[in-house]
């Protein structure tokens, strides 16, 4: 049986100077009392959770890997898992708790400021789940794969409905629900694959997108050639 394992209570803070000054919202204006207030309503309500589960690989082939009876097809996962014989996959998100703050028909600005903010408080989530996994389990690198990111061949994000069928009821538990269009829910969540490693490693180092805002690592080209050389 998958040990599954809850993170809830997440500590998270909005730093509302900071904020402000990426979001370039000059201080004393009434954006900036808008802006404040969203914030206030975030840190109060907000509640940000992640599942993990504690899995094995199974077997390992050319450019797959069977995790769990699950079979992943990747030949940059199944590199990055070369040496790697227990995975740490998982599902963070902002919370459910987010989705009741109402932003009124046609406020473009309102629901800018909110999707930046959900993801502060995502990137809260994460990092505390990989801190956890790095205290518990006693890694002193961790690096991270997700479906879908980086080029689209790296991991295909179809493979989301693979690493949903590892977790017991995530819905019911973190109140996180992968639609048939491979959408999650709420939408500022985020799965993948947690695993020991000599190297950090970030997905986004395998993109060629120039521009993305959610990149957390520039392309390396000498480790795309190596990851997907035959």
């Amino acid at each position: 049986m998958i040990d599954v394992i809850e993170l809830r209570d997440i500590p998270f803070s909005l730093d509302a100077e900071l904020l402000m000054r990426q979001q370039h919202i000059p201080p004393g204006t009434e954006f900036a009392k808008t802006f404040t207030e969203l914030i206030e309503q975030l840190q109060e309500t907000a509640r940000p959770k992640a599942i993990y589960a504690v899995s094995y690989i199974d077997a390992k082939g050319d450019d797959s890997v069977v995790i769990d009876g699950v079979t992943f097809t990747s030949r940059a996962l199944r590199r990055n898992l070369d040496r790697v014989d227990r995975v740490f996959p998982y599902v963070a998100t902002c919370g459910t708790e987010v989705d009741a703050l109402v932003t009124p028909e046609n406020d473009v600005t309102r629901a800018l400021w909110l999707w930046t903010l959900e993801e502060v408080i995502l990137s809260a989530a994460t990092e505390h789940l990989l801190k956890q996994l790095k205290t518990r389990y006693r890694m002193t690198r961790c690096s991270t794969m997700n479906p879908g990111s980086g080029d689209a061949d790296v991991w295909p994000i179809e493979q989301q409905k693979q690493l949903f069928t590892l977790f017991a009821g995530a819905e019911e538990r973190i109140g996180v629900r992968l639609t048939d269009s491979l959408v999650m829910v709420p939408t500022m969540s985020e799965s993948g694959i947690v695993f020991a490693s000599e190297v950090e490693f970030e997905s986004c180092q395998l993109c060629h997108r120039e521009r993305c805002p959610s990149r957390k690592a520039l392309f390396d080209e000498k480790l795309w050639q190596t990851l997907q050389a035959d």
